[in-house]
């Protein structure tokens, strides 16, 4: 660690706090995860075992487990205590985008190139369903906030709502141009949210698949786009360098968050929702205030694009 930064092989391609914000978890492209402590920056374990770059790491809800996904076809679940590999989740045939543990953290839910997620048994690390329904590749894939439901986003322009214990798909909502680059439920998993790759986000009725609102305001890709805790705001982050808050109830612009020199990849809201943080490829991070759009604080030290960002948990 230097200067408060934690610096462990090639490109780094994700890093999250533990749910009780003492750890940090990183991937890489060198095929290793790390997890650190966040308080002094030191390594504590290496996790070795996958033969091609990392996609994705997270946290089990209690903190005790990580899983990784990688390019290597696998997902890997680990003990966090140990650093020991528990569970080498293997079934897909191409690269795997994104692995996450449920609500519950009793299963893992995987994103894969090969047009499959999989939902997998964390405890024996057994495949137990397999969504299939997509023509090409999955690229995202969460849970519900109730562990219930399940959402994808695919290179088919669709997004197919899943229920977890029949592996039904129960909704299609089909993107108006360019394929979807993520989506998430709202808080109360009522609603759906969805970014795309072209100048919109769009907000769903999770039991009809209706529309509800199109987000129109941004110039180009919309990168990312979340709820806010109580679900009553999204915020959206676009390459044309600018984030917007919405309203969820009107579909309203609320503020445009204007000031980064450079495409916007992620935009965060704080945990109790008064604060919004953005990452940009203009190599910094800005805190803006939700209530009035203004910039509080511009966060540099990054010597290249920041490709993440987010608030410690409570």
């Amino acid at each position: 660690v230097q200067d408060g930064a934690l610096r462990g092989g090639r490109e780094m391609i994700a890093a999250v706090f533990s749910p009780d914000s003492t750890l940090v978890l990183s991937a890489s492209a060198d095929c290793t995860a790390k997890i650190w402590s966040a308080s002094s920056g030191e390594l504590i374990h290496t996790l070795h075992g996958h033969r091609r770059r990392l996609r994705s790491a997270s946290f089990s809800p209690d903190g005790a487990l990580a899983v990784t996904a990688s390019d290597d076809r696998t997902a890997k679940i680990w003990n966090v205590e140990s650093g020991e590999c528990l569970h080498t989740l293997q079934g897909h045939s191409m690269v795997v985008n994104s692995a996450v543990f449920s609500p519950d953290g009793a299963t893992v839910l995987t994103a894969s190139t090969d047009n499959l997620a999989k939902i997998w048994c964390a405890q024996s690390g057994e495949c137990m369903q397999t969504l299939k329904g997509h023509r090409y590749d999955v690229v995202s894939a969460v849970y519900s906030p109730d562990g219930t439901l399940v959402i994808t986003t695919s290179e088919d322009r669709t997004a197919k709502i899943w229920h977890v214990e029949s592996g039904e798909c129960l909704q299609t909502l089909r993107a108006q141009g360019p394929r979807f680059m993520s989506a998430v439920f709202s808080p109360d998993g009522r609603l759906a949210l969805t970014a795309s790759f072209n100048p919109v986000a769009q907000i769903w009725r999770v039991d009809s698949g209706k529309c509800l609102h199109t987000l129109q305001g941004h110039q180009n890709s919309v990168h990312s786009a979340v709820f806010s805790p109580d679900g009553q705001q999204v915020i959206t982050a676009s390459q044309d360098k600018d984030a917007k808050v919405w309203s969820v109830e009107t579909g309203d612009c609320l503020h445009t968050l204007s000031g980064h020199a450079g495409a916007l990849h992620s935009a965060a809201f704080s945990p109790e929702g008064k604060l919004v943080l953005t990452a940009s490829a203009d190599h910094t991070a800005k805190v803006w205030c939700a209530k009035t759009g203004e910039c509080l604080r511009t966060l540099a030290g990054h010597e290249d694009k920041l490709h993440s960002v987010t608030f410690l948990p409570h």
